[in-house]
């Protein structure tokens, strides 16, 4: 061991007296080190930056969740409110059906008066049933449970709320309260986001000829968006970045550029079969935005750190 330092030292001493290969030895030592702690300051910087926008897609996610939770309350108290309506109740139970009918055309042309333009309340008599209706409504009319979720039906994409009136243990009716997802969009821009939901191309066939004809376009991966709901210039970004970037999107559950930071998942109908992906984002031209915020710390970090490792460097030397 006493022999190795030996020889270190020596060797150092060799160099020392030859001043021109000392300085070169000295030049690349010093060149590799700052390169070296640039591309480690680089990385761990990046890894930061991953970890923040990873963080803001949970936290995206979650708030996505909490909405559809928020709108299935707003339902059943709705829904509690026309339990409560005795008249109502009694129609249905005699089966008045042409009585029933005009209540909830009076339920409707409130919900419009108010500014609840795409929330419907529907009527489904069992006492007699004369149509046939829909798997969903079948469902609740065997288990007699209501149920919540999202759901294609002919004239588009509803966020439904299923409930059965059941009378000394018979059903006597089913309500179904529905409002299309799309109100969605107005929620996520008043909180300076934008809402996008793109539709399974197998899903299409669900909507009526006049709800999907000249409605929908394709963007990526047999996704469909109905282009007069939604951002432009949202979509357009994820055409123009290709399948690659879409696949890597999904598989991170997040992506930025130039433009957009966004975060992505899927969504599945209250019979839990996948019919899309629902797409919250941010612009990032705002300076105010997170992106840029995540973007000035992590160069003002680097910038810092590597004129402090200069600065270690030409102190050595």
């Amino acid at each position: 061991m006493f022999s190795f330092f030996k020889f270190i030292q020596n060797s150092i001493k060799n160099l020392k007296q030859n001043k021109g290969l000392w300085f070169t030895v000295l030049a690349v030592l010093s060149i590799t080190g700052i390169f070296l702690s640039l591309y480690l300051l680089t990385h761990m910087t990046q890894n930061a930056s991953k970890e923040v926008y990873t963080n803001i897609s949970s936290s995206y996610d979650k708030n996505l969740k909490n909405k559809f939770y928020e709108k299935e309350l707003e339902f059943k108290k709705i829904l509690l409110s026309v339990n409560s309506n005795k008249n109502l109740i009694n129609e249905i139970q005699v089966n008045n059906l042409i009585a029933v009918g005009n209540n909830i055309e009076e339920y409707n042309k409130s919900f419009k008066d108010s500014g609840f333009e795409t929330l419907q309340l529907s009527f489904y008599p069992v006492i007699n049933q004369v149509n046939q209706y829909r798997n969903t409504i079948n469902s609740v009319i065997t288990t007699k449970n209501k149920t919540f979720g999202l759901e294609v039906l002919f004239d588009g994409i509803y966020l439904v709320y299923i409930q059965p009136i059941i009378l000394e243990d018979k059903i006597v009716g089913i309500l179904e309260l529905k409002e299309e997802l799309h109100v969605f969009k107005d929620v996520y821009t008043k909180e300076d986001s934008i809402f996008l939901f793109l539709l399974e191309s197998r899903m299409l066939n669900k909507l009526s000829i006049k709800a999907r004809n000249g409605k929908y376009r394709e963007v990526v991966n047999d996704l469909y968006v109905e282009e007069a709901r939604y951002d432009g210039q949202f979509f357009a970004k994820i055409i123009e970045n290709g399948k690659e970037e879409f696949t890597k999107m999904m598989d991170v559950s997040y992506s930025v550029d130039d433009q957009f930071y966004r975060s992505v998942r899927e969504v599945s109908d209250l019979n839990g079969n996948v019919i899309g992906v629902v797409i919250i984002g941010q612009t990032v031209a705002n300076s105010g935005s997170f992106v840029n915020i995540v973007d000035k710390m992590t160069k003002t970090v680097t910038t810092v750190a590597l004129g402090l490792v200069i600065s270690i460097l030409l102190f050595m030397f």
